[in-house]
């Protein structure tokens, strides 16, 4: 198994990490990091920035995710700046926002941005969701009990009940990244 340092704090989006990275020969090692993140209208600048910060203090190769939250109806919003607006919203005050849009998608877009010494690797997915009109489930972001990525079957905080995430149910970035990270350091037989 090849082992990699994955920053972040967010202990659902490193179990999702793991859990699709380990078919591939990857153990990921959670390392948090508190590095100052930039502010920009989409999360890859976001990322980019975060990763070579992270190299700088680790000095190991390692990898970041960024999230970028579109939902069409609101412009947008709430972009790169979800963590935030969980921290100031509640599923109540979500629910209420987007109660009265005719556009119910959702947009997750999935960052992923590899760095070593020798540079960086960014890697990014769409993942199409819908809004749901009543909040279901509970979360630690409240922003997932009202939105769904299996057409509305559950909200994507009855996934975190169970320690999952409904994006793992997608392609999602972490796969594109897996499929790299093992294809470019597979160790040559030895003779």
């Amino acid at each position: 198994m090849k082992e990699l340092l994955y920053v972040t704090g967010n202990n659902i989006k490193f179990r999702q990490a793991s859990r699709v990275s380990e078919p591939f020969g990857i153990t990921l090692q959670q390392a948090k990091v508190d590095v100052h993140e930039i502010q920009a209208e989409t999360g890859e600048p976001i990322a980019r920035d975060k990763a070579a910060k992270a190299f700088e203090i680790l000095n190991k190769p390692l990898v970041v995710s960024d999230d970028n939250w579109m939902i069409p109806g609101l412009k947008n919003f709430p972009g790169p700046y979800m963590r935030y607006m969980n921290e100031w919203f509640s599923s109540e005050d979500w629910l209420r926002l987007t109660a009265s849009l005719k556009d119910r998608r959702v947009i997750l877009q999935q960052i992923v941005v590899y760095q070593d010494a020798n540079g960086q690797r960014a890697f990014s997915v769409d993942i199409s969701g819908i809004l749901l009109y009543e909040i279901r489930g509970i979360s630690p972001y409240p922003h997932a009990t009202i939105m769904s990525f299996d057409g509305g079957k559950h909200s994507n905080a009855e996934y975190h009940e169970k320690g999952e995430s409904a994006s793992q149910h997608h392609h999602n970035v972490w796969r594109d990244f897996a499929e790299w990270y093992a294809k470019e350091h597979a160790t040559a037989p030895a003779n």
